[in-house]
């Protein structure tokens, strides 16, 4: 047998079904591949038998085995060649049972076919997920206590003599060639079965994951825009909302370095505070221009309005984005929008909590936003070089500022520099 040939041989027995290129029944093919093969085997298997009861002469097996073998046969070339459905392959699986377990009763006399419902068991253990050891510990348990139950099962009800007479070698012989086979094919196929659903886990994983990312990364840079369409109201750029996201990020990300507010600072914590960031200022949307951009001092009554920026933001927060389930990520957002005024001392607004009480996240995002509003120029003010703002800041330790936040900012004030710098209006 040439090459191409002994190919196509190998292809027919174990490669995938025609339609496998199909994405619509990509799902469906990956099942049906090693499916196929399980038929193919127990087609020539059957074959087998019939050439025995043939060489025997027992009409009546040699018809039952005649019928196994075209029912195979149909069984191959619909899973090979044509589109179909879970619910055919269920079908088939059930069917299949049926006839081992008349096979079992009449080839070798057992009392009962019941072993070999241990075959779907294990076959359906491929539903079980491989993520974590507990996991698979409890999949290779099941397929270990199914394969033995079945070798059991098998030796303890061949005690009972078949319809007809074969010589007891060849009897035995075909029960051992039974077993063996099914527990080859078996194993062949629920490997090929826990790689098709395994694989197809893990592309359905990575699929999910990157579409979970692209979301995000769309959900950030629509609040990013929103929020430098609000800043630009009051002569801000676009600039302001990126330097007080990288300077909060940066802070985050000190702080947990030095372990500072470990039981606060989870990962997920410190995901939302970033996010939050750009939203801190989005309550100014209701302020009116003739305020946001008068370039003088505002009146006490102008600042009033001012200051209601922060419970507006809370507000246009909650509302807005009432539809998201996300209640970690929208508690850290409402805080950061309502609170970031709030100073340690409580001579802050719109409360004047102080202390714990004002939320973590709004106390980091507190002395980002002083650090960029007296850094950067804005209408009514010129910008003040960072080293001054940098000593007004140590300055307001315990004043404006958590001192444990302000120990932070000022460690890293080379890389809140770097980032004034690579991002200056």
């Amino acid at each position: 047998m040439n090459m191409s040939k002994k190919n196509k041989v190998v292809d027919f027995f174990v490669g995938t079904p025609a339609y496998n290129n199909d994405k619509d029944y990509a799902a469906f093919a990956s099942f049906t591949a090693p499916l196929n093969m399980f038929f193919l085997i127990c087609l020539v298997l059957h074959a087998i038998y019939l050439l025995v009861f043939s060489y025997f002469r027992i009409t009546t097996m040699q018809a039952f085995e005649i019928i196994s073998v075209v029912l195979y046969a149909v069984f191959v070339i619909m899973l090979k060649y044509f589109k179909g459905s879970w619910l055919s392959c269920i079908l088939f699986m059930v069917f299949e049972l049926f006839l081992h377990q008349i096979c079992s009763v009449n080839l070798f006399g057992l009392q009962s076919g019941f072993q070999y419902l241990m075959i779907p068991l294990i076959f359906m253990t491929a539903l079980i997920g491989n993520k974590g050891k507990l996991m698979k510990y409890v999949r290779n348990v099941i397929i270990f206590v199914a394969s033995v139950t079945f070798i059991w099962l098998v030796v303890y009800f061949n005690n009972k003599s078949p319809l007809y007479s074969l010589p007891y070698a060849v009897n035995v012989g075909l029960l051992i060639i039974n077993v063996t086979i099914s527990f080859i094919v078996t194993a062949i196929y629920t490997a090929r079965i826990f790689s098709s659903v395994d694989n197809k886990r893990s592309e359905l994983d990575i699929s999910v994951d990157e579409k979970i990312a692209a979301i995000e990364r769309m959900q950030n840079q629509i609040i990013i825009s929103f929020a430098n369409i609000i800043e630009a109201r009051d002569g801000s750029t676009g600039k302001h909302v990126k330097r007080t996201t990288d300077y909060v990020e940066a802070l985050v990300n000190e702080l947990k370095r030095n372990g500072d507010y470990d039981d606060i600072l989870t990962e997920r914590y410190m995901h939302d505070t970033m996010i939050s960031a750009p939203l801190h200022d989005i309550g100014k949307i209701k302020v009116p221009d003739a305020i946001l951009q008068k370039p003088g001092r505002l009146t006490k009554e102008e600042f009033e309005t001012i200051k209601n920026h922060t419970i507006n933001g809370k507000l246009i927060i909650e509302k807005s984005m009432a539809d998201i389930e996300d209640e970690e990520f929208l508690k850290v957002a409402k805080s950061v929008a309502l609170y970031h005024h709030e100073c340690w001392d409580g001579s802050g607004y719109p409360y004047g909590i102080e202390g714990d009480a004002i939320p973590l996240c709004a106390r980091i995002m507190t002395i980002a936003d002083y650090f960029d509003a007296l850094s950067a120029k804005r209408v009514y003010k010129a910008s003040m070089p960072t080293s001054e703002v940098f000593e007004n800041i140590k300055e307001q330790r315990g004043k404006k500022f958590d001192p444990i936040v302000t120990d932070a900012f000022l460690r890293i004030r080379d890389q809140i520099d770097e980032i004034a710098k690579a991002n200056a209006d």
